[in-house]
C-alpha cells in the first residue's frame, strides 16, 4: 500500500508541476501539449469514478480543446479524491476486482491493484509525451522524474 501511495503522491506532484509548466508556456488550447494533459486528467477522473463505483458514461477521454482553468481544477478534484479514496483502501481490497464499463460501454472486472498501477503508468507516459511537445515547441519542460520528487519532498 505504501508504494502505491507514493505512486499517487508523486501522480499529483507531477500534474502540478506540468500544469504549472503549460501555463508559464502560455500554450494554446488546441496544443498537443494542453489536449495531452487533459487526456491524463479525464482518464484519471474516469478511473476514480469507476473505482468510487460509479458510471464513467459521458465523462469525455479525448477533447480537442484544453482550457488549462478546466485542467487545473480537474488537477485539484483528482488529487484530493484520490487521496481520499487511497485513504479508505484496505490492504485486502487491493487484489480483489471491480466490474465497470470501458467508454465504449464494455463489460470488465480488474483487481484494483492492476487499475491503480494503469492510472500511475498511463500518466507518466502521457506526462513524457506533453513535455516533448513542449520541448518542440520551444518551451521549457517540467522535471517530473520520481527520483526528482522525492529529493525535493526531501526523502532522498
Amino acid at each position: 500500500m505504501q508504494t502505491i501511495r507514493k505512486m499517487f503522491a508523486h501522480m499529483d506532484w507531477a500534474n502540478r508541476r506540468l500544469l504549472e509548466a503549460l501555463q508559464a508556456a502560455q500554450v494554446d488550447e488546441t496544443a498537443k501539449a494542453a489536449t495531452l494533459f487533459l487526456h491524463v486528467l479525464q482518464a484519471e477522473r474516469i478511473w476514480l469514478t469507476r473505482l468510487s463505483g460509479e458510471s464513467s458514461e459521458g465523462i469525455v477521454l479525448w477533447a480537442d480543446r484544453a482550457e488549462l482553468a478546466a485542467c487545473a481544477a480537474l488537477v485539484e478534484a483528482n488529487g484530493s479524491g484520490f487521496r481520499a479514496w487511497l485513504d479508505s483502501l484496505s490492504e485486502d481490497r487491493l487484489d480483489k476486482p471491480i466490474a465497470y464499463r470501458s467508454q465504449a460501454g464494455d463489460p470488465f472486472e480488474t483487481p484494483v491493484r492492476d487499475i491503480l498501477i494503469h492510472i500511475a503508468l498511463h500518466g507518466q507516459y502521457h506526462r513524457g509525451q506533453i513535455n516533448a511537445a513542449l520541448r518542440e515547441s520551444g518551451s521549457e519542460p517540467a522535471p517530473l522524474d520520481y527520483i526528482m520528487y522525492e529529493r525535493l519532498s526531501g526523502n532522498a
